[in-house]
C-alpha cells in the first residue's frame, strides 16, 4: 500500500492540532472528513481495504486513543475533557489553558450553528408572525448578524432589532462592547437570537453570570425549525403564539434559576 496519502492526511491534521492545542469532537471530525475528501476515490478505497475499516473512523480513533494508532505519524490527542456539554480533546503534553478550551468551544459553535441557517430560520419565523424583514443592517459577520423586522397595520407599528449569534457564549462580550446598541427604545424591541446547545450548561452559566436588562433572548432550533423564548416576553401576542413551546421553555428557565438561588445561599 502506498503510504503517501495517509501520511499527507496526518501531516495536515498534526499541523492543525498543534495550532489549536484543543479541539472539540465535532471540529476534529469535520477536519478529518475534509482531509479524507481530498483523496481520490481510488486512494480512499485502497486505504480502507488495507486498514479494514471506515477511514474517517479509523483516523479519529488513531488520534483520540492511545491503543488504536494506525500510523506513527498520527497526532496524539487522547486526553478527553467535557466542557459545557461538549467533548474536547487536547494534546497530552499540553497544560491546556481555560482560554484555549473556550476558543475551541466557540470555533465549534460557528461550524455547528452557521449564522446563515439561523438567519433563515428566524426570518421564516418573523414572516409567520406577519413581520417584514426590511433591512439587513450588517452582513453576517464572523460572530453575529443584525436584522430589522417591522410590522405595520392600521393600529400598530412594531419594530424589532435582532442580533443573531452562533452561541449564547458570544453574547457577553458583544454586550460589553455594544451596550448602547442593545438598549431598547419606546418604539423598538431588541432581541438576541441564539441556537440550542447539547445541554443547558451554557444557558445556566449565562443566567447566573450576566444581566441583559430589557433585551429579549430567543433560542432557535434549526433542526426542528422552532423558536422559543429564553428571557423576556414580547409585546406582540402573535410572536408568543408562534413560539414552539413557550410555557415549557419558561418553566425550564425558572427551574434553573431556583437551583442557582439554592446554591448561592
Amino acid at each position: 500500500m502506498k503510504q503517501e496519502p495517509l501520511l499527507q492526511i496526518f501531516e495536515r491534521l498534526s499541523a492543525y492540532c498543534q495550532k489549536h492545542k484543543v479541539l472539540s469532537e465535532g471540529e476534529l471530525s469535520v477536519k478529518i472528513r475534509e482531509c479524507v475528501n481530498s483523496l481520490s476515490d481510488a486512494e480512499k478505497e485502497e486505504l480502507e481495504k488495507e486498514l479494514r475499516g471506515n477511514l474517517e473512523a479509523l483516523i479519529f480513533k488513531s488520534i483520540t486513543t492511545s491503543t488504536e494508532k494506525i500510523s506513527v505519524f498520527s497526532p496524539d490527542m487522547h486526553t478527553r475533557i467535557n466542557y459545557q456539554g461538549e467533548v474536547f480533546y487536547c494534546l497530552p503534553t499540553h497544560g491546556y489553558l481555560a482560554e484555549e478550551l473556550e476558543e475551541a468551544f466557540l470555533r465549534w459553535a460557528k461550524i455547528r450553528s452557521p449564522l446563515s441557517a439561523l438567519k433563515d430560520l428566524i426570518t421564516d419565523f418573523l414572516e409567520r408572525c406577519n413581520y417584514e424583514v426590511k433591512d439587513e443592517t450588517s452582513v453576517c459577520e464572523n460572530e453575529h448578524c443584525e436584522l430589522i423586522a417591522v410590522k405595520k397595520d392600521k393600529t400598530t407599528h412594531r419594530d424589532l432589532h435582532l442580533f443573531i449569534f452562533s452561541s449564547i457564549k458570544f453574547v457577553p462580550q458583544f454586550r460589553e462592547e455594544h451596550h448602547a446598541t442593545l438598549e431598547k427604545t419606546e418604539t423598538e424591541e431588541t432581541v438576541i437570537v441564539v441556537p440550542t446547545e447539547k445541554t443547558p450548561a451554557p444557558f445556566i452559566s449565562f443566567v447566573r453570570e450576566h444581566e441583559v436588562g430589557g433585551v429579549m433572548i430567543w433560542v432557535a432550533d434549526v433542526e426542528k425549525r422552532a423558536v422559543n423564548p429564553f428571557i423576556g416576553t414580547p409585546k406582540d401576542a402573535e410572536i408568543e403564539k408562534n413560539f414552539a413551546n413557550p410555557e415549557q421553555a419558561r418553566r425550564a428557565v425558572s427551574t434553573w434559576m431556583r437551583k442557582i438561588n439554592f446554591f448561592d445561599l
